[in-house]
């Protein structure tokens, strides 16, 4: 079996020796990328994909729940993880209450609860993913069954016997009304069942 590629990460935090502390901690199991700052996060993220963002809260300029608002409008698959050593608790709840954060992690964390999570972070990284590559290949097998039935309707295919002209039909709105539930289940946030 060929070995997985490393899940790429970006840490962002003002003080270099963190950096450099969790860049050592986590660059055997991730391939991690730092910021020292949120401007910079967000160049990072326009030039290359990021699965998970892990983000001090207390920055100059712009605060890690800021960032982790912005990095949920431009890359809304990226799991958002912010950790702080100050009481800047309602602000993490808030986001965490909003929808904009994946979890929060105090300082200092423990080594191996904190690549655990990471490791979680990944995994539902991947679920997302997978989900609306699901999504989209569903979009694309319900639009060729509607074609078929268009051009069957039209006489583009030849012609038809009016029970296969019915299951035809059914069987394209079923995938359409199929096709609606899912884009409300994930709307809303809710899994769904997908297997």
């Amino acid at each position: 079996m060929a070995e997985q590629s490393k899940h790429p990460i970006l840490v962002v935090d003002d003080e270099p020796e963190i950096l450099q502390s969790l860049r050592g901690l986590l660059r055997l199991e991730f391939e991690v990328h730092t910021a020292h700052n949120g401007f910079e996060a967000l160049e990072i993220l326009q030039r290359q994909p990021i699965h998970v963002v892990m983000t001090d809260q207390r920055m100059p300029e712009m605060t890690g729940v800021q960032l982790l608002s912005q990095v949920q409008g431009e890359s809304p698959e990226a799991m958002r993880i912010v950790f702080t050593g100050y009481a800047d608790i309602k602000a993490v709840i808030d986001a965490i209450n909003q929808g904009r954060i994946f979890r929060y992690i105090t300082k200092p964390w423990d080594p191996d609860e904190l690549r655990a999570l990471l490791h979680q972070a990944c995994a539902e990284y991947e679920q997302i993913v997978a989900r609306k590559r699901l999504l989209s290949d569903l979009r694309s097998h319900v639009a060729q069954g509607l074609t078929l039935v268009q051009g069957l309707r039209e006489g583009t295919y030849g012609t038809w016997h009016p029970a296969g002209q019915t299951a035809a039909e059914q069987f394209a709105e079923a995938g359409r009304v199929c096709l609606e539930q899912l884009d409300r289940a994930l709307a809303s946030g809710q899994s769904p069942a997908l297997g």
